[in-house]
C-alpha cells in the first residue's frame, strides 16, 4: 500500500494569489519567497554520519497515541500534474508492491535489492543535467572519484534535481553483504515502528546520509557541509564561508556558489524529490513527542530529539501553564489550539499548492509556532526561524526559502508576533511594499482599538487614534480609592489557556489571580449557607433544563422564544415530573441561577434568544481556571498605548468613505483626518445612537445586525469595610473569591447575586484593606440610576445584613457605583442575542465595507462575545484583513 506521506507535485513558481473569507478571513500574504536569509538563531540537532546511522544511539522507543491524519485518504489519491508520481515512479511500485516488509531472511532481502536496482536504474529526469555527480561518496570506487573516462558506473539514482547517488555508492546500501546493508535494514526496521510511510533506500540516503547545507550570515550562500558536523541553532546562526572553506587563503565568500543552490532555490524544485524531506529535531517535539506519528507532521521519526531550555535545566517551561497551541488527541478541543496533521480552512486558501498533500507545510507551520510558543516575549525572526530548521541535502535550502512565506503569513493572521513587545526591526509590510505607506485611523480607544493599533504599528501602519473621552480604556477602568484595585468594567479572564489577555499580562509581568471552583451559597432569607445536597439538586435540575433547550433547539424548527419563557416552561414541566416536593427553597436556588445566567448575558432573560443566547459555544472556548486582573487592566491598557499616536477629546461625527482615494474622518471639534482605512472600535450602543454618520450609508445588513443584537448592562457597587465580617466563609488558606447570595423571589435575582472579596492578600496587618463587591443586572439594573449612590451602597449593606444575621455589618470606609448606563459615548457593558436574533449578526457587524470601513470590539466576534479577549481577538482579526487587503492592492 502506498504511504499517505508525499510531496506535493503541484507546487506553481507563480505566487499564490489570496481569497478573502468573512469571520477568520481565509486570505493570506504571498509573494515569491525572498532567498536572503540573514542571522538565525536557535535548535538542537543531532549529527547522523553514515557509520552512526549504524548503531543505536537513535532507536529510542517513544510511545504514541498515534493520531491519523483525516486527509490521509485524500492524501492517497495521485495528484494532478505532469510528473507521474511524487516519488520516482520506481520507488512508488516499489511501495505498492510491499517488498518493503520487515524480514530478517538473506533471500528475501537479496530479492529486495535486486528488485531496486532493477527497476531504478538511471536517472532519466529531463530535468537534470547531464554531467551528474554523486552526493555521497562512500565508497572508493564512488563515480565522483573517477575521471569520465574511467567512471565506470551504470548511472545514476536520482535523489533530486542536483542531488544523485552513483551505482556504486547505491548498491554500497542495497546489495547484501556490503558494508552499509546492516546499517540499512536497521534503519527500515526501526522506521517501520515509528512511522505510517513505508521505507526504501532513497528516503534512507535522504534521511540518513545527504550532507547539510547551511547558509553564510555575511555573503547569504549557502554551503555542503559535511553530515558529521553537530549543527545547533547557534552554530547555524553565525556560520561564515570559512567554516566550509578553514583552508582558503583569501575570502571565501567570494567562493560562487554551487549551481544545484540556485535551483533548489525554485519553489517548483521540490516536485523533483524521489522521497519526502522531513525535518530533523524539530522543535514541534516538545508538544507533539508522544501524539502523532511524526512522518504524518512532517519531521523524521528517527531523528527527533530537541529540548527546550526549560527541559535541559530541569525547569518547567515557562509559557506551560498558560500556552497549548496544538490539539492533543481525545482531548476536548480548546480555542486557538491547532490540530499539527491537518491544515486550516483559512490555510488551504493561502497554500493551495499544499492542499492536497500537506505534510511539508505542516512541518514548517508547526515548527513556527512551537517557536512562537516557547517564547512569546520576542519578535519571532525569520533568523530564528531558519536557525532551528534542519533537514538533510538541498531540501533544506528550499524549506528556507518557503518558510518565509510562511512565516509572514502566521504574522499576518497573529498567530504568531502579537502582545506588547518590541518593535520588529523590519516591519513586515515596509518590506513587502517600501514605497507606500498604509494610514488607518482607528476610531476608539479601548481594548479593541488600542489592541490594533499596535499590531498596524507593528506590521508597519501609520496609525492614529480618535477617542472621544478624555482618557483611554474604554470599558476598562481601574479604581484604586477603596486600596485595592477596582476594575469598574471588565476584569474577569474567562480561561487563561492561549488566552491573548494572559499572554500580553506576562508579557509585560502583569499579575492576575486565579479563580477556584469554590462558591458557597447564602440565603438571604434564612440568613444560612444552603446545603451541598440543596445546592447540588439544583445544579442539576437547571443544566436538564439547559440540555432540554439544547435538544429543542436541535430537533424544532419553531419561531424563537425568550429564554426566561423556555426556562420556565421546562421548569414546570420537571417540577411535576419529580418524586419529591418541589420547595421554596429549590425555587429560590432556581432564581439564583436564572440571575446568574443574566449577569452572563447582561440583560433580563425575557429580552435574550433562546436559540442563540449561547451560539459561541459551538466552537472551543478557553481552557483552564478564570482568573481575575487583581493589579487591574491599567498598565495593560499603557502598555497597548505606548507609542501609538492618540487624539483624546476628539469624537468623530461623520467618516466619509465616498471618495476613490482617501477616506475623510470628520471631529466634532472641526478636524479632519485622511487615511487608507478606517477602524471602527465602538460599543454598540454607540452605533445604535447613531452619532456616527457615514457617507454612503451602512449597508442595510448592517442596520439589521444593529437592531437585533442588544447592548447588555450590568452595573457594579464595591464597598470597603473596616473589617472582615465574612471570615466564616474563608478557606482554610485564609482566601475567599466569592459567595452567592440565593434572592427572596424572582424580582431581587438581580440584585446583588453574587459578592467578591477584592481584599488585600498581604501579611501584614497594617496593608490590610477588606473589600466586597457586587453587581446588579437584569430588572434590578436601573436601581443605580433611580436611586442615589448613597442609597444604592445602603441597599447593599442591608443585603450583607440579611446573610449574615449574626454579624454586625460595620460603617463603610469608602465605596464606588459605577454608571454605565450613563455614559453616552459608552452606554453599555456588553452584547447579547435578542430574541429572533442570531450569531449570524455578528458576522454582519464584523463585515467590512467597501473594503475600507471595517469593524471591530466584542459585537463584531461571534465566537468570543461579552469579553474583554473577544475585543482584542477581533482587533487582530482586522488588522489581519486590513494588511492583507493593503498589499493585494499593491501588487
Amino acid at each position: 500500500m502506498r504511504s499517505s506521506t508525499r510531496i506535493p507535485q503541484d507546487l506553481r513558481e507563480s505566487s499564490v494569489t489570496s481569497t478573502s473569507s468573512s469571520s477568520v478571513t481565509s486570505s493570506s500574504i504571498t509573494n515569491e519567497a525572498s532567498p536572503d536569509i540573514d542571522i538565525p538563531t536557535v535548535t538542537s540537532s543531532k549529527s547522523n554520519t553514515k557509520s552512526e546511522a549504524c548503531n543505536g544511539e537513535n532507536t529510542r522507543k517513544i510511545p504514541r497515541r498515534r493520531r491519523l491524519r483525516e486527509c490521509a485518504q485524500v492524501a492517497r489519491k495521485r495528484l494532478r500534474g505532469n510528473h507521474v508520481t511524487v516519488w520516482h515512479a520506481a520507488d512508488l511500485r516499489t511501495h505498492e508492491s510491499g517488498v518493503f516488509q520487515t524480514t530478517s531472511s538473506n533471500q528475501s532481502t537479496a530479492t529486495e535489492s535486486n528488485t531496486e536496482s532493477s527497476r531504478e536504474g538511471s536517472c532519466e529526469q529531463n530535468e537534470c543535467l547531464q554531467d551528474k555527480t554523486c552526493c555521497l561518496s562512500i565508497v572508493q570506487g564512488c563515480a565522483s572519484n573517477q575521471s569520465p573516462s574511467n567512471n565506470k558506473s551504470n548511472g545514476f539514482y536520482h535523489i533530486s534535481k542536483g542531488e544523485h547517488a552513483c551505482q556504486s555508492c547505491y548498491e554500497e546500501i542495497s546489495r547484501v553483504g556490503r558494508p552499509l546493508y546492516d546499517c540499512y535494514i536497521e534503519w527500515k526496521n526501526r522506521w517501520v515502528a515509528e512511522s505510517r510511510c513505508a521505507p526504501f533506500v532513497r528516503l534512507f540516503i535522504l534521511d540518513e546520509l545527504l550532507p547539510f547545507w547551511i547558509q553564510c550570515v555575511l555573503c547569504g550562500k549557502f554551503r555542503r557541509m559535511d553530515r558529521s558536523m553537530k549543527l545547533t541553532p547557534a552554530e547555524i546562526g553565525s556560520f561564515i564561508c570559512a567554516q566550509a572553506f578553514p583552508d582558503f587563503q583569501h575570502d571565501p565568500c567570494q567562493i560562487p556558489e554551487e549551481v544545484e543552490v540556485s535551483e533548489a532555490k525554485r519553489r517548483s524544485w521540490i516536485k523533483s524529490l524521489s522521497a519526502p524531506p522531513l525535518l530533523h529535531n524539530s522543535p514541534a517535539l516538545h508538544y507533539l513527542r508522544n501524539d502523532y506519528f511524526f512522518d504524518e507532521i512532517g519531521m523524521s521519526p528517527l531523528n527527533a530529539e530537541f529540548s527546550s531550555p526549560e527541559i535541559e535545566t530541569g525547569k518547567e517551561n515557562s509559557t506551560s501553564a498558560f500556552m497549548s497551541p496544538f490539539n492533543i488527541p481525545n482531548e476536548q478541543s480548546m480555542a486557538f489550539s491547532l490540530r499539527p496533521d491537518v491544515m486550516e480552512y483559512d490555510e488551504v486558501h493561502a497554500f493551495p499548492e499544499y492542499s492536497i498533500e500537506q505534510v511539508l507545510y505542516l512541518g514548517m507551520r508547526n515548527l513556527i509556532i512551537t517557536l512562537w510558543n516557547l517564547n512569546p516575549f520576542e519578535y519571532l525572526t525569520f533568523e530564528t526561524c531558519v536557525s532551528h530548521l534542519l533537514c538533510p541535502g538541498l531540501a533544506r535550502v528550499w524549506y528556507c526559502t518557503e518558510l518565509k512565506r510562511i512565516l509572514d503569513y502566521l504574522t499576518i493572521k497573529n498567530v504568531v508576533n502579537y502582545g506588547i513587545m518590541k518593535m520588529p526591526p523590519i516591519a513586515l509590510l515596509k518590506e513587502r511594499i517600501p514605497k507606500n505607506t498604509l494610514e488607518v485611523v482607528v476610531i476608539g480607544g479601548g481594548l479593541s482599538g488600542l489592541g490594533a493599533a499596535r499590531q498596524l504599528r507593528c506590521l508597519g501602519a501609520k496609525v492614529t487614534v480618535l477617542e472621544a473621552k478624555s482618557k483611554v480604556g474604554g470599558r476598562m477602568q481601574d479604581d484604586w480609592s477603596l486600596g485595592v484595585c477596582f476594575g469598574a468594567g471588565a476584569q474577569l479572564i474567562t480561561g487563561i489557556v492561549n488566552n491573548p489577555i494572559v499572554l500580553m499580562c506576562h508579557q509585560i509581568g502583569l499579575a492576575y489571580r486565579l479563580l477556584s471552583d469554590e462558591c458557597p451559597l447564602l440565603d438571604v432569607t434564612t440568613g444560612r449557607q444552603v446545603s451541598p445536597l440543596a445546592d447540588r439538586i439544583l445544579d442539576e435540575h437547571f443544566n436538564c433544563m439547559l440540555d432540554a433547550i439544547g435538544q429543542w433547539k436541535r430537533d424544532t424548527k419553531s419561531s424563537d422564544n425568550s429564554l426566561l419563557n423556555q426556562l420556565m416552561n421546562l421548569n414546570n414541566k420537571l417540577t411535576k415530573c419529580l418524586s419529591s416536593k418541589w420547595t421554596k427553597e429549590y425555587e429560590r436556588l432556581l432564581q439564583w441561577q436564572i440571575g446568574n445566567v443574566e449577569f452572563s448575558c447582561g440583560a433580563r432573560l425575557s429580552d435574550v434568544s433562546a436559540r442563540h443566547w449561547d451560539q459561541n459555544e459551538s466552537v472551543g472556548q478557553f481552557a483552564g481556571a478564570h482568573a481575575l486582573l487583581s493589579e487591574g487592566s491599567g498598565r495593560l491598557i499603557r502598555g497597548l498605548a505606548e507609542g501609538t499616536e492618540i487624539r483624546c477629546g476628539y469624537e468623530v461625527d461623520k467618516i466619509d468613505y465616498s471618495r476613490s482615494k482617501k477616506v475623510l474622518v470628520h471631529c466634532a471639534n472641526g478636524k479632519r483626518f485622511a487615511c487608507d482605512k478606517v477602524l471602527v472600535c465602538i460599543p454598540l450602543a454607540v452605533y445604535q445612537k447613531k452619532t456616527i454618520r457615514f457617507i454612503p450609508e451602512l449597508p442595510p445588513e448592517k442596520h439589521l445586525a444593529l437592531s437585533h443584537l442588544g447592548a447588555g448592562l450590568i452595573e457594579k457597587v464595591a464597598v470597603r469595610f473596616p473589617k472582615c465580617f465574612w471570615s466564616s466563609l474563608l478557606k482554610e488558606d485564609g482566601t475567599l473569591d466569592y459567595f452567592g447570595n440565593v434572592p427572596k423571589s424572582e424580582h431581587e435575582r438581580g440584585l446583588f447575586n453574587m459578592f467578591y472579596d477584592f481584599s488585600s492578600r498581604s501579611k501584614n496587618p497594617k496593608n490590610q484593606y477588606y473589600v466586597l463587591m457586587s453587581y446588579v443586572c437584569g430588572d434590578s439594573v436601573n436601581l443605580v440610576n433611580e436611586k442615589s449612590d448613597v442609597e444604592v451602597v445602603a441597599n447593599f449593606i442591608d443585603t450583607l445584613a440579611q446573610l449574615f444575621p449574626d454579624e454586625t455589618i460595620p460603617t463603610p470606609m469608602g465605596y464606588v457605583v459605577t454608571h454605565w448606563g450613563r455614559d453616552n459615548r459608552i452606554g453599555m457593558s456588553y452584547s447579547y442575542v435578542k430574541v429572533g436574533a442570531s450569531g449570524d449578526d455578528y458576522d454582519r457587524m464584523a463585515e467590512t465595507v467597501n473594503n475600507r470601513i471595517y469593524f471591530a470590539g466584542e459585537c463584531t466576534n461571534r465566537f468570543f462575545p461579552q469579553t474583554m479577549t473577544g475585543a482584542y481577538i477581533s482587533a487582530m482579526r482586522e488588522c489581519s484583513k486590513i494588511a492583507e487587503s493593503w498589499v493585494l492592492s499593491n501588487l
